[in-house]
């Protein structure tokens, strides 16, 4: 059967051969043995593959009734229907003895399905140097790293063939087919595969670095940016059909859909990282529902790839990742933290970027060609400025918040310190105010006090000297009874001074102020300190209102906190209010050591101190004191190895 074959295209060319000149018959394109290669698109003639047989075009070439327009012969094609492409070649090398010429077919059309090349001899028969398709098993002799090639054929010195290419193509329809000497095809193999793993490994390194920093800096958006990038770089591995050749060699029908999934996914997360994105400059709710849209469509696209054809799938994976793109655009313009040099270079690049892979989404949605541009080497190029871009934005950034971070923890903790400096000398004074006001208090019922004395003795001296006197002059006595009149005078002053004074002070100390106002400046005390030693010591607020003196109830909460932030080792101090009837109970809870019983009724004695306390023994002592001054109980509950606690009961009739 194929001789018989044969001897018909055999018969077929002798008539193309043969045809007179009028029948405008395409010239026949002579290669030169010199040249390592020859784009043959220019001379070939074009069909859209609707049952022509070999021997047909053959003969429509010959007539010259073959479009010599690829973009329009591809035009009136549908999706994924073939298409024929044939072209008269002839060997240009002179017939002096030399050995026959070695020829490649090579194609770096992009996106490809399937590629047959026919090479039809003169009085030979027919050969098939290339049978390839992308939805059978993968084929690794058909490729030289990502581009396909035909086997070797030789061409005699003068000796002339027809070559028939039928394509079919797949998101773009292009035209890009040479004849290559084998030196020149093993060389580009080489030059190929040395630049496609110096992109892979270059951005591989960036990704993990980027990865690595994003961790160290505790940057969610980052890691998620870096999984995107991560995703997008497999992608273009898929596109370059290593995830064919690697992962599943022997199952095609995988391809596409693999394909299809891997650009909804990358798209998907792309949405979800601009998502997080947006909410690090607080963008309002009315911005974030479109990358969450997005998000949810590129979704419920994934789920249908296994059901819906990859003629609707495709475009609708294109027109998702064009939005992506846009929602990745106006998060970069969001990026109000990154300083104001870099600011623009970095929303430059997206928008390069944004165009790039614009282009090619159009030029696959569009099913048309790209002139002379490489759209594999156009898709890693905008995709390496995108992700250099995003890259160097987001760590520009990172950087830029956490000095800013910095910078206001360092103001946070200077105001932290000036506030404390200034509570400590505010203490200070309260308690020097405490210590003046105790010292005359005590001075002023020590008057008051020799004034009570003194009145009796001195009414019984001036009844003696009122009788020694009786035979005295009357100026003498008036003289007399003036001097006892003023010092009873003072006597009595002094008393009615004194106690109007402590009437005084004591409607002062029973005005009602909130509760709170003693928390928050023992907590001020006491936060440093306890922060200093990794302990939580939690304030909890308070809206009671109470009667005690605020002095006092401040130096019995002061020294419970200072008590266990002294003796707590690690754990937290918990300080709050809670109802007990109509009265409160202000309790002090720790995680320390805890004490026994014994320990804990011995330290409640003044003078009286733990073995590994350094203090005099006075604290808890003051403190039931001033308790017991101010009508409050004070109680302690402590389990070794569990902690203490101290509930402070204040009665109804001391609050407000």
């Amino acid at each position: 059967m194929r001789s018989v074959l044969a001897l018909f295209l055999a018969s077929s060319m002798l008539l193309i051969l043969a045809a007179p000149l009028h029948a405008e018959a395409p010239p026949t394109l002579v290669l030169d043995p010199e040249t390592p290669s020859v784009p043959i698109g220019a001379q070939m003639r074009f069909a859209p593959g609707t049952g022509d047989t070999l021997t047909s075009l053959a003969e429509r070439l010959a007539a010259g009734r073959l479009s010599s327009s690829f973009s329009q012969t591809a035009a009136n094609l549908r999706p994924y229907q073939p298409l024929w492409a044939v072209v008269e070649i002839q060997s240009g090398a002179p017939a002096d003895g030399r050995p026959p010429d070695d020829w490649v077919l090579a194609s770096d059309i992009y996106g490809l399905i399937a590629l047959d090349v026919v090479l039809v001899r003169l009085g030979a028969e027919t050969e098939q140097v290339l049978a390839h398709d992308i939805r059978k098993p993968f084929a690794p002799e058909d490729y030289a790293v990502t581009r396909v090639v035909s086997r070797p054929f030789d061409l005699r010195p003068g000796e002339r063939a027809l070559l028939l290419v039928r394509m079919v193509h797949g998101t773009v329809e292009a035209l890009d087919l040479s004849l290559e000497r084998g030196a020149a095809v093993r060389a580009k193999g080489f030059a190929s595969g040395l630049s496609l793993a110096g992109f892979y490994a270059f951005l591989l390194s960036c990704l993990a670095i980027f990865a690595v920093f994003s961790a160290l800096m505790r940057a969610g958006t980052g890691l998620a940016y870096a999984g995107l990038l991560l995703l997008g770089l497999v992608f273009v591995a898929y596109l370059d059909n290593f995830l064919f050749r690697w992962l599943y060699p022997s199952r095609p029908g995988l391809h596409l859909p693999v394909g299809l999934v891997l650009l909804l996914a990358t798209t998907g997360l792309g949405f979800l990282a601009a998502l997080l994105s947006l909410r690090l400059p607080g963008t309002g709710p009315a911005v974030l529902w479109f990358p969450r849209a997005g998000a949810l469509a590129a979704l419920a696209a994934i789920l249908a790839v296994p059901v819906l054809p990859p003629e609707i799938m495709a475009p609708l994976a294109y027109v998702l990742l064009a939005l992506m793109l846009a929602a990745q655009v106006f998060a970069v313009f969001q990026w109000d933290t990154l300083g104001d040099r870099m600011r623009p270079i970095l929303r430059l690049i997206p928008l390069i970027a944004l165009v790039g892979l614009g282009g090619v989404a159009a030029l696959a949605l569009t099913r048309s060609q790209a002139g002379g541009l490489s759209i594999p080497w156009t898709i890693k190029g905008t995709y390496a400025t995108l992700a250099l871009g995003i890259m160097a934005g987001l760590s520009a950034g990172l950087i830029d918040m956490r000095r800013a971070h910095t910078a206001a923890l360092a103001r946070e903790m200077e105001a932290v310190r000036k506030e404390a400096r200034t509570t400590r000398d505010l203490l200070e004074a309260e308690r020097n105010f405490a210590r003046m006001r105790d010292l005359a208090d005590s001075r002023r019922m020590q008057m008051a006090s020799m004034s009570h004395d003194i009145r009796q003795p001195l009414s019984a001296l001036r009844l003696s000297i009122e009788r020694m006197a009786r035979d005295a002059p009357q100026d003498t006595r008036d003289h007399l009874q003036e001097a006892f009149d003023y010092i009873q005078t003072l006597t009595g002053g002094q008393l009615d001074t004194a106690r109007d004074e402590i009437r005084a002070e004591a409607e002062d100390d029973a005005a009602p102020y909130p509760l709170s106002l003693v928390l928050e400046a023992v907590g001020q005390m006491f936060r440093d300190e306890a922060r200093a030693k990794g302990l939580d010591l939690r304030i909890v607020p308070s809206t009671a209102q109470v009667r005690v003196p605020a002095l006092h109830l401040m130096r019995i909460l002061s020294n419970l906190v200072s008590n266990a932030v002294k003796y707590t080792r690690a754990g937290r101090i918990l300080v709050g209010v809670r109802r007990q009837g109509d009265g409160l109970v202000l309790q002090v809870l720790d995680t320390g050591p805890g004490m026994t019983e014994d320990a804990l009724a011995r330290n409640m004695k003044a003078w009286q101190s733990g073995t590994d306390s350094k203090g005099h023994g006075l604290g808890l002592a003051i403190c039931h004191q001033l308790a017991r001054q101010n009508g409050l109980v004070l109680q302690a509950r402590s389990r070794v190895g569990k902690g203490t606690a101290f509930s402070l009961e204040i009665p109804p009739e001391t609050r407000s």
